[in-house]
């Protein structure tokens, strides 16, 4: 560079104080101008600084050290993991303490059967119409003594307030008296049952 630089100045400086041309100069023409001998001197110069130039920086860069390699980090490469949920862990199962087994039940006996009650059987109607004698069955004392009646229509039910005897053209019913101490006692279906001062007969209708 020094050499360049001293180059520059020795030309410019020779420019400047209109030196005689060096042999690199450019002889001037017959009948050209002055002022143009200056400027065409200095070409050469230029070029040969040029050179020089050039020259003094393939030196320099020959001798330069060989840059160290710049080292490129290789790519960093983010790989997300996929996100696992944790398991879910059931709560532990509490047992419960096996209940206690009921005690077997007492056997209860069964109660012994009580036969029903057998009602009696009841009495035929015929029996209980024959229970008590016709009037003419009475010793004949008793017969003189018992009112002479006379019966009429009747009238048999079931049910006993319903029954009805006409006795001497009047209508009777059962326990009513019908003759100065005789009572018409029961209506049967074939007979009247009488009662005279305790003695019972029958009398047909």
């Amino acid at each position: 560079m020094s050499y360049i630089l001293e180059a520059l100045k020795k030309a410019q400086s020779e420019r400047q104080l209109g030196s005689a041309p060096t042999i690199h100069a450019v002889p001037v023409h017959a009948g050209g101008s002055d002022a143009a001998l200056p400027r065409r001197a200095l070409w050469p110069a230029v070029l040969a600084a040029a050179v020089l130039l050039a020259g003094a920086g393939g030196v320099a860069w020959w001798r330069m050290p060989p840059a160290a390699p710049v080292s490129v980090p290789p790519p960093v490469v983010v790989v997300q993991a996929p996100v696992v949920p944790a398991p879910v862990v059931p709560p532990p199962l509490i047992q419960a303490p096996p209940a206690e087994a009921p005690p077997p039940p007492t056997p209860v006996s069964a109660p012994t059967p009580v036969p029903a009650p057998v009602p009696a059987p009841a009495e035929p109607a015929a029996a209980l119409e024959d229970a008590y004698p016709y009037l003419r069955e009475l010793p004949e004392a008793v017969q003189r003594e018992v009112p002479q009646v006379v019966f009429g229509g009747y009238i048999y039910s079931k049910n006993p307030a319903d029954r009805l005897l006409l006795v001497d053209k009047v209508l009777r019913r059962e326990g009513e008296q019908v003759a100065p101490g005789l009572v018409l006692e029961k209506l049967q279906s074939k007979a009247a049952v009488m009662n005279y001062r305790g003695t019972r007969y029958r009398l047909p209708y």
